[in-house]
């Protein structure tokens, strides 16, 4: 961040050579060279990040660390050590699949969507996940500002009963990386983009 900001004339300049209203117009390193003038202002550094940093907010290489110190040789989890956190992370991972026509509105639309966790937790402690309590299964039964998704699946190890009620999961999470559950959405939703094609023929 300090960073970007200390360098904000030259990512300025940058930018106004790379795009052209919006449009990518000189993207080689080599060709850039030749229309920048700034030079980085380069930061050192920073040694200690413990005072700048909440204590409890974990890395974010902390995700891709091995599961296997935390199971014992039965492949069971164990009591932490010292230097082990308890802890476990949680992914809501979509994938927007959309086709447009060709003046730039949406033809067809779907939202492929989990929910990803990775557990080091010790022991086998139950857990639950409270999703929004407006959240409708089905097409055509939600209220209006309701949450309306086709269809969901669960996991092996979610206990669903009082999911119907209060759209709670409780689950035991096995070691590792599992996904909780996949959801399915259809219909229209805004789009974060849109495209504009321009073909010219050229003689």
């Amino acid at each position: 961040e300090e960073a970007i900001r200390k360098n904000f004339i030259l990512l300025y300049e940058l930018l106004d050579e790379m795009l052209d209203y919006g449009y990518p117009q000189v993207t080689q390193t080599e060709n850039l060279k030749a229309f920048v003038y700034n030079e980085p202002i380069v930061l050192e550094p920073v040694i200690n990040t413990g005072v700048m940093v909440n204590p409890k907010t974990a890395s974010a290489n902390a995700v891709h660390k091995p599961v296997i110190s935390s199971v014992n040789e039965n492949g069971r989890k164990t009591n932490l050590n010292r230097n082990q956190k308890n802890e476990i992370f949680v992914d809501i991972l979509e994938r927007l699949n959309i086709v447009f026509s060709n003046n730039g509105y949406i033809l067809n639309s779907t939202i492929d969507g989990c929910i990803q966790m990775k557990s080091y937790l010790a022991g086998n402690p139950e857990l639950r996940l409270a999703l929004n309590e407006d959240l409708v299964v089905g097409r055509g039964n939600g209220q209006y500002g309701s949450v309306v998704i086709d269809d969901i699946n669960f996991n092996d190890c979610v206990n669903l009963t009082e999911f119907e009620t209060a759209r709670t999961l409780s689950f035991i999470p096995p070691d590792g990386e599992f996904v909780a559950l996949n959801y399915r959405i259809t219909g229209e939703f805004r789009a974060p983009f849109r495209f504009f094609p321009s073909i010219e023929e050229v003689e």
